[in-house]
């Protein structure tokens, strides 16, 4: 009976110390995650780091910020001053019903991936 309760408790005890591990593990914060800006990266997003789409209708997206049309047809995020992160940002087009769209680190590694194949 005193083994029994004590596998209990050691079963216990070992599932909360995994359950609290792998709640950690999901609280990291998003810019760890992703492949950095390489300098090859820089070079490759010159030619291919944006695109311009017409805005979804019936979709509601949250735009990062606005641009002007000179600085949207710039295709370089840099020259345009913003900054490649890990997720794709969108930003409208003054004066039009389009958005910029600034490509992730992880499209870019994957297309630059592809590209060389």
């Amino acid at each position: 009976m005193k083994k029994t309760i004590f596998s209990a408790f050691v079963f216990l005890g070992a599932s909360l110390s995994y359950g609290q591990n792998l709640a950690k593990d999901s609280n990291k914060p998003t810019t760890e995650q992703g492949p950095a800006v390489s300098k090859e990266m820089e070079a490759y997003a010159v030619k291919n780091g944006t695109y311009i789409i017409a805005s979804p209708k019936g979709k509601d997206l949250k735009a990062d910020g606005e641009v002007t049309l000179a600085k949207a047809k710039l295709v370089d995020p840099a020259a345009m001053g913003i900054k490649i992160i890990n997720r794709t940002q969108y930003f409208t087009i003054t004066g039009t019903t389009d958005l910029l769209v600034v490509k992730s680190t992880w499209v870019l590694e994957n297309e630059m991936k592809t590209a060389k194949k």
